[in-house]
């Protein structure tokens, strides 16, 4: 794992493409995406549920600077937006078209019904989530909304649930990370990405299991903090549903060794298609039909398997692992860097065992999902800024380095390209490789590629010709392993960028050349 990361960006007209390693000092992990969603896009996503309405409806406050989530320089544009709005939303929640003609005369005649109400106080709560939202964030809107999008596509109609999230009890240390956890669970709930959350306690890893016992200080402890948020998540308009006993849940089988869970998940699914966040307390029965208290991280796992969601998060009050420098892991590639990790002895015992359980918990899930280590008051950050807050796990898929083209694929090379680029390339490309190529960086499943050519310049220079990953892998630490691959082989290297875009939002020197303008890496 290196020490230093930081953040690179490669743009053209058709294509964004944002690859990045990340600074360790500033805490910053890499998100990688290709190009901003479309209005179009959006519409296909999960048309018929009011959480992709109301998605529709927060990506437009989101859409460019003259928002009036941003300036509110009008009330009176604002007034005619939350007015069409409501039209809209009128139409959906009665389960029509719409007829304009009937609206507008029942509009002129002061007609509202019950369900327009509902739409215009649902309206009213996503754009107060939304002003709310980019001050959590703290980015820029387009970043937000397009992992607004993109998490919205990934999770539509594959999966019951978005994320799966276990709060430690070091969380509930602060009222004001509370009342953040509680903000960030309902907008995720309105805009459809439903989350399961798994209470926390910090007991077992120093006592094991034990008996539930509802007079004991740690039963006691769980409840109250289920209650806290319940109460919370109540105050934030969330529809909430606690389980202050999993027992019709989860069901703890002892032998053979080693202990493992199994889960009914029959009353969990009831509820998130109701629409409620469930509050998991982990609490089951033995086989003798005991209450006893459970793992909450073999609990989360159980629960992960079973719906596996987008996301598993692992939620407290400091935040993300870090390094021997005190500096937060932004990016953990699996399997490679789990030897190091679970013998780091910078790491806590407890780190140490929840490094090692997410690996294995990331190996019986989807290639999509990953899972994330960060404080419960950055959640929105984490989810929907490129830059992160807490450490990301992420099942890695092998890079290797071709020094020609012999071994390799030419079509799916292209296909990767052309797809990632929305732009076919020209037939002379790959003869235009021919004497000036000097690597080709590939990931086994043809999910990622980097092409570098050596150009006449200063002696000969590296030069980063195409850098593409595939839509699939977004957002999943991809582009990070690809780039490490290549910043660990060469010294130097230019591409070429839009100057703007990397001087307002990064900060980077920039050389110019030959009329070009080209990046500097060391």
């Amino acid at each position: 794992m290196q020490s230093e990361k930081c953040r690179l960006s490669n743009h053209s007209a058709e294509s964004e493409i944002w690859l990045s390693f990340r600074c360790r000092s500033s805490r910053y992990r890499h998100r990688q995406g290709f190009r901003t969603p479309t209005t179009a896009n959006m519409s296909k996503v999960n048309r018929g549920s009011h959480g992709c309405r109301a998605m529709v409806i927060a990506r437009k406050y989101l859409s460019g600077p003259s928002s009036p989530v941003l300036t509110r320089s009008s009330s009176q544009r604002q007034r005619k937006m939350l007015s069409r709005q409501h039209r809209m939303a009128s139409c959906n929640a009665a389960g029509t078209e719409g007829n304009p003609a009937a609206l507008a005369q029942q509009e002129h005649l002061g007609y509202f019904s019950t369900g327009g109400r509902r739409a215009k106080t649902n309206l009213n709560l996503i754009y107060r989530d939304v002003k709310a939202f980019l001050g959590e964030v703290g980015g820029d809107p387009r970043e937000a909304r397009y992992w607004l999008t993109q998490f919205q596509k990934a999770t539509s109609g594959h999966s019951p649930a978005f994320a799966v999230l276990e709060v430690d009890r070091s969380a509930f240390d602060s009222r004001e990370m509370v009342q953040s956890l509680a903000f960030g669970l309902s907008f995720l709930q309105r805009m459809d990405m439903k989350p399961v959350v798994v209470m926390g306690w910090s007991d077992h890893l120093e006592t094991g299991l034990a008996k539930a016992e509802f007079g004991s200080e740690c039963m006691k402890g769980l409840v109250n903090r289920c209650q806290q948020l319940t109460e919370a998540l109540q105050q934030h308009t969330a529809s909430v549903l606690p389980f202050f006993s999993a027992e019709s849940l989860l069901l703890l089988h002892e032998a053979p060794a080693p202990p493992s869970i199994t889960m009914d998940t029959n009353l969990l699914q009831w509820s998130l298609n109701c629409g409620a966040i469930p509050l998991v307390c982990p609490v089951g029965r033995d086989a003798q039909g005991c209450s006893v208290m459970l793992d909450p991280t073999e609990v989360t796992a159980a629960i992960s398997r079973t719906l596996h969601p987008h996301k598993v998060m692992f939620l407290n009050n400091f935040g993300g692992l870090q390094s021997q420098e005190q500096k937060v892991l932004g990016t953990v590639s699996l399997p490679a860097d789990l030897p190091g990790l679970s013998t780091a002895t910078w790491l806590s015992a407890p780190e140490r065992q929840r490094v090692t359980a997410i690996a294995r918990l990331l190996n019986q899930l989807p290639a999509e999902s990953s899972a994330v280590i960060t404080s419960a008051d950055t959640l929105l950050t984490e989810l929907f800024s490129h830059r992160g807050s807490g450490t990301l796990f992420k099942n890695g898929d092998p890079i290797h380095r071709y020094n020609s083209l012999d071994g390799i694929d030419v079509d799916c090379l292209l296909a990767l390209i052309n797809k990632s680029f929305e732009k076919t390339l020209k037939k002379c490309y790959i003869d235009s490789l021919k004497g000036r190529l000097h690597s080709i960086y590939l990931s086994e499943g043809y999910s990622a590629a980097a092409i570098v050519t050596m150009e006449p310049v200063n002696g000969g220079t590296p030069y980063l010709d195409k850098f593409v990953v595939s839509s699939s892998k977004q957002g999943q630490g991809t582009s990070h392993i690809l780039w490490e691959c290549i910043r660990q082989d060469l010294g130097k290297l230019f591409w070429r960028s839009r100057n703007p875009l990397f001087k307002k939002k990064y900060g980077h020197n920039l050389n110019h050349s030959r009329g070009m303008k080209l990046r500097f890496s060391t």
